[in-house]
C-alpha cells in the first residue's frame, strides 16, 4: 500500500508541479518577450519559491510514505513527521523572505 501511494503522490505533484512552473515560464516569455531558447530565460524568473514550495511538500510527504513503509506503522510515521515539518517550514520561511 505505501508503494501504491508513493507513486500516486509522485503523479499528482508532478502533475500540480509542472503546471505551476509552466505558467510562471509562460508569464515571463510573455512579458519580456522571451523566446523559449533564449540564454537566460529560465534563470531569471521571478517568483521562483513556487517551485520550492512545491518540492519542499513532495518530499515532506513522500518522507512519510518512505518512513510508512520502512516501519509499517502509519501513526508512528505521523508523529515522526513533526520534526520534518518543522524542518520544511524553516526553510520555507527562507524561501519566501528571498524571494
Amino acid at each position: 500500500m505505501p508503494i501504491i501511494c508513493g507513486l500516486a503522490l509522485f503523479g499528482l505533484s508532478t502533475f500540480i508541479g509542472m503546471t505551476s512552473v509552466v505558467k510562471i515560464i509562460k508569464l515571463y516569455e510573455a512579458k519580456h518577450e522571451l523566446k523559449q531558447g533564449s540564454a537566460g530565460w529560465i534563470s531569471s524568473i521571478s517568483g521562483w519559491s513556487v517551485i520550492g514550495f512545491w518540492i519542499l511538500a513532495t518530499w515532506f510527504l513522500t518522507s512519510i510514505i518512505g518512513d510508512w513503509h520502512s516501519s509499517g506503522d502509519l501513526s508512528g510515521a505521523g508523529e515522526r513527521s513533526v520534526l520534518r515539518l518543522r524542518v520544511v517550514l524553516e526553510i520555507a520561511m527562507a524561501l519566501a523572505h528571498s524571494d
